[in-house]
């Protein structure tokens, strides 16, 4: 009997390296329970990868996204699982978050070149031209700009990359438009999904309480979960948000937040998340909606192979 699951995972149609595919066929092989693919801001990979899953009749797909939202406390990313790609609401969100994105990323290269590097979005989309996704569907982020200048020698790594230029402190940052929590919320659960809190520990806070009061804030927006374990969580850490989830009534999720060799201190299925832990209620409605079809009103749907 499998009993680990991966509920958060990126592909090529955003910064990963695996095509949805692939991540399919890795979920397979280290013979998880489920896996869930979790792209930033687009579901252009779920299709591929719901047809693969179709082939292992002993894992389960969960389809679902990552989006970002602002808030006081940094970056705050709410995943997306079980969702029907088809909702047109979240298809207008995703359509908005891609043009933001299309609009921030010549506005980096121009602040790169201000800098004395030379570099053009040509440079950019030659990191992922030779992927199998059509370059209008992929979300071209930072990510890819980061390997850019490594190519070019201007950085060793993506982290330098980050550190240097394109993180929140970097020399050539540029904001991206950002939903508030509220906005992505209800978008998630307008395609039926349920509303996680991803990574906890990239906030901002410096206590307990701090984090207790703004997860009780997102809860009141409709929050649904908290992602309780991941690659950048310790096992304090992961005990901490699992308490906090408990004490608040909020089912509990885990994943590695896998991307390829985008991020090389990631392994795929790495921490391994119990299914045990995923909690009652979301392994409820999986369960329930493996029973019957899809709609958009129904949270937590998912597809299982034949």
């Amino acid at each position: 009997m499998r009993t680990f699951v991966d509920l958060h995972t990126h592909s090529t149609a955003s910064d990963g390296r695996d095509a949805p595919a692939d991540l399919i066929a890795l979920a397979d092989h280290a013979e998880l329970a489920a896996v869930a693919l979790t792209d930033h801001d687009t579901t252009a990979g779920l299709a591929e990868a719901r047809l693969a899953a179709e082939g292992f009749p002993e894992l389960l797909f969960v389809p679902g996204i990552e989006l970002s939202a602002r808030s006081a406390a940094g970056a705050l990313h709410i995943l997306g699982l079980g969702i029907d790609e088809n909702s047109s609401a979240l298809g207008a969100l995703t359509a908005d978050l891609l043009d933001a994105r299309n609009q921030r990323n010549p506005k980096i290269i121009a602040k790169l070149q201000q800098l004395g590097l030379r570099i053009e979005m040509s440079d950019v989309l030659a990191m992922i031209s030779d992927t199998p996704d059509s370059v209008d569907r992929r979300v071209v982020s930072r990510v890819h700009i980061a390997e850019a200048l490594g190519r070019k020698g201007y950085v060793h790594s993506n982290a330098e990359a980050f550190k240097r230029y394109l993180g929140d402190n970097g020399k050539a940052f540029v904001d991206k438009e950002r939903l508030t929590p509220s906005e992505v919320i209800t978008a998630i659960h307008a395609a039926g999904g349920l509303a996680i809190l991803a990574h906890p520990v990239h906030l901002h806070y410096d206590n307990f309480s701090q984090l207790s009061v703004l997860i009780r804030r997102l809860v009141d927006a409709g929050l649904d979960g908290l992602e309780v374990v991941h690659s950048d969580h310790s096992d304090f850490q992961a005990r901490t948000y699992l308490q906090l989830a408990r004490r608040l009534g909020l089912s509990v999720t885990g994943g590695s937040d896998y991307h390829g060799h985008a991020k090389p201190h990631v392994t795929f299925g790495t921490p391994r998340v119990p299914l045990s832990l995923v909690g009652d209620k979301l392994i409820g409605e999986l369960a329930a909606a493996d029973q019957q079809p899809r709609t958009q009103t129904h949270r937590g749907g998912i597809v299982h192979g034949p």
